[in-house]
């Protein structure tokens, strides 16, 4: 994943806890730090009532493509 990118959250980042925050919503990826940092990708999450939140960080297994739900 590269900055730009949609993400939202994958099946192991729904689990934790600690993106309590982020359930149900996507992001843009803003800033990909180092690979020897624990979270190294940090986003602008967009939560499912519209609400902006910045600076989340997440560790590459919690994300996945954003993937629109198709009708």
């Amino acid at each position: 994943m590269q900055v730009g990118d949609l993400v939202q959250l994958s099946a192991y980042g729904s689990k934790r806890d600690h993106n309590w925050d982020a359930w149900g919503g996507w992001g843009i990826i803003t800033k990909r730090a180092g690979d020897n940092l624990k979270y190294p990708i940090t986003t602008l999450w967009y939560k499912k009532d519209g609400r902006e939140l910045r600076g989340i960080c997440f560790h590459p297994r919690e994300l996945k493509k954003y993937k629109p739900v198709k009708k």
